[in-house]
């Protein structure tokens, strides 16, 4: 029997649990409930879709709920990476903005360098960008530290925070809803099976934890993130990144610290997070940049971001690798095999490997998958998982 999925809202995004109603087949079934997983959702739904959304843990519940959220590109000299981040923080901000702008905070982004080659990057970004910006920081001058005035910096005229916890609820919202670990897929007569649930595809948006099938050709990187909010009778108008990020809210005199600080911890080890110590040193990278008075830490975020090892973001489909490379299968002829020579699992997609970018990102990426699907419009070959088949098939050959 299968069940029918509750309803997401804001009140019980993190604890819904699937309620067994009439039978049904879904049209798509996403496994994880992070800013990636709730875009994909929003945007299928909106394609007219019948959607359910699957999280151990519930809306927003890791590393999404923990992210700082301003909405920015990347400040460096080019690449593929800063051309598809102005893309995407174009387009996010102005999704955000029109479709949810109660779960946004408009604020300039003061760009602060942290280094001599960090400068060097920004500085090049100044040359390359075609964002508009001004080198204009007196509305935050009184309250920088004299070495962050001392540093180059760049305000970009356009920026907003985002609620990434309300945010991620107000997407899915809606949406049926299942609180379950997955750790097993199956596929049989045209339909994935998750448990009691079926659908006709599966999108994973697992973020760091795991892939649920069989992906030897990806190793995704595992980035600790850790935020506070605080409250503080000093008035940050402008969102400021620096060491860290330092974010203004909706709601007078919190602000949101945060940073992608922490390469080395790992969850899934013996070791507990020691939040007291994260939480010292957000605070003392905070007050390198703005002199904070009366500082107050009301509540800790922590959670697990995934970043690709070429750090481009995934999505597409999933090759299976096993059946791919049969006995047939020559190495001399991958450089001119298109993605389409590859056997993909039947309706298995991933969006993934947005990192620190993710609510740049989602909305961006969750279009172009949903349009990919739905339309059958081709996606850039440069962020589908086929790119790290093609490299771990070459070396294992």
């Amino acid at each position: 029997m299968e069940n029918r999925g509750s309803k997401i809202n804001s009140d019980t995004a993190s604890s819904s649990k699937i309620k067994n109603l009439k039978p049904k087949i879904y049209d798509t079934a996403i496994v994880g409930a992070g800013i990636n997983g709730c875009a994909s959702a929003y945007f299928l739904s909106k394609a007219n879709q019948n959607v359910i959304l699957i999280d151990q843990e519930g809306i927003a519940a890791g590393g999404s709920g923990a992210a700082g959220a301003f909405i920015s590109p990347k400040f460096t000299k080019g690449g593929r990476l800063k051309e598809l981040l102005e893309e995407a923080y174009l387009y996010s901000l102005a999704f955000y903005t029109q479709n949810f702008p109660d779960h946004i905070h408009i604020a300039k982004l003061l760009q602060i360098a942290n280094s001599e080659e960090n400068e060097v990057r920004l500085n090049a970004f100044k040359e390359t960008t075609t964002l508009s910006f001004s080198e204009d920081s007196s509305a935050v001058e009184s309250i920088l530290t004299p070495y962050a005035k001392a540093s180059a910096s760049l305000v970009l005229k356009e920026g907003g925070v985002v609620n990434a916890q309300a945010m991620c609820a107000a997407l899915a919202e809606g949406i049926d809803f299942n609180s379950e670990k997955v750790d097993h897929l199956h596929y049989a007569e045209g339909i994935w099976h998750i448990g009691d649930i079926r659908a006709k595809r599966i999108i994973l948006a697992t973020g760091s934890y795991d892939l649920v099938v069989k992906m030897p050709y990806l190793e995704l990187r595992r980035i600790w993130g850790h935020r506070i909010d605080v409250k503080t009778t000093t008035k940050v108008p402008y969102s400021i990144h620096h060491h860290l990020s330092i974010s203004p809210s909706s709601e007078e005199g919190i602000l949101a610290i945060g940073a992608t600080h922490n390469l080395h911890y790992n969850p899934f080890g013996d070791e507990v997070y020691d939040v007291e110590e994260g939480r010292k040193e957000l605070l003392e990278k905070a007050l390198k940049s703005v002199r904070l008075e009366d500082v107050e830490v009301i509540k800790d975020y922590t959670g697990l971001r995934s970043g690709s090892n070429d750090y481009l973001p995934i999505i597409g489909p999933v090759v299976d690798a096993e059946t791919t490379m049969d006995e047939n299968f020559k190495v001399s002829r991958l450089k001119w095999m298109s993605d389409d020579s590859f056997t993909s699992f039947p309706e298995l997609y991933m969006i993934n490997g947005t990192g620190g970018y993710g609510f740049v990102l989602a909305p961006y990426l969750a279009k172009q998958l949903t349009e990919h699907i739905t339309n059958k419009t081709v996606l850039d070959t440069a962020l589908t998982p086929t790119r790290f088949f093609r490299r771990w098939a070459k070396k294992k050959s």
